[in-house]
């Protein structure tokens, strides 16, 4: 069974506690998205909000920044479980899995749709959680790319234990081929926050994903 996990993506602190705040009692998880400006074209609340942050279960942040190791101050185990981040920031990323697992915190990579399974395969005995990106990074409610289920696939066969999210492009329409593949985590931004009600919003996604 696939779980969702809801996105928060915002470059207002207030609301981002305040979607926070709205998954209480709903959910185990949930994730924050964080953009400098500069990996992607948008930016997010900022490392110092980030560490403001308070939930009644875990977070785990998603770093679309090209210097993740700046933001690793403001992330603590109590609060945070993972930390993504791009292998595309991050050609070279074993110091960073390093610092992460040190810091009693789950290391996990994001890989963009373009990206080819390649440029993490040096890693997989480091980490056991990779983030596939079902859309182009950077927004809410961009089109899904569908060919990305493929490379999962792919990944899956190879890695058959390691947990793989996807990250982008799920809705009402997407959610049950992404769930077939072998989705463990499904993250879930514009069609949990984009309209009605939270709550009946979660309950659809996550019939349908189971």
């Amino acid at each position: 069974m696939s779980v969702i996990v809801p996105a928060i993506l915002t470059n207002d602190a207030l609301k981002a506690q305040s979607q926070i705040n709205a998954l209480s009692g709903l959910v185990d998880l949930a994730q924050v998205d964080f953009m400098d400006g500069q990996f992607v074209d948008t930016v997010s609340i900022t490392a110092d909000e980030a560490g403001q942050l308070t939930a009644p279960y875990k977070l785990e942040a998603h770093l679309m920044v090209m210097d993740p190791a700046a933001w690793l101050p403001y992330f603590q185990p109590e609060q945070w479980k993972r930390i993504y981040f791009h292998i595309e920031a991050v050609p070279e990323p074993a110091d960073l899995i390093s610092m992460i697992k040190q810091m009693e915190i789950e290391p996990g990579l994001a890989i963009n749709p373009e990206t080819p399974l390649a440029a993490i395969e040096d890693y997989t005995e480091t980490i056991d959680n990779v983030l596939f990106m079902g859309v182009t990074p950077g927004a809410q409610g961009r089109a899904f790319h569908p060919e990305v289920l493929e490379k999962i696939n792919e990944f899956l066969n190879q890695h058959p234990d390691h947990l793989v999210a996807l990250d982008g492009g799920a809705s009402k329409e997407t959610i049950e081929q992404i769930a077939k593949v072998g989705v463990f985590n499904i993250t879930v931004g514009s069609a949990i926050f984009g309209g009605g009600d939270v709550r009946q919003n979660l309950r659809v996604l996550q019939e349908l994903a189971s």
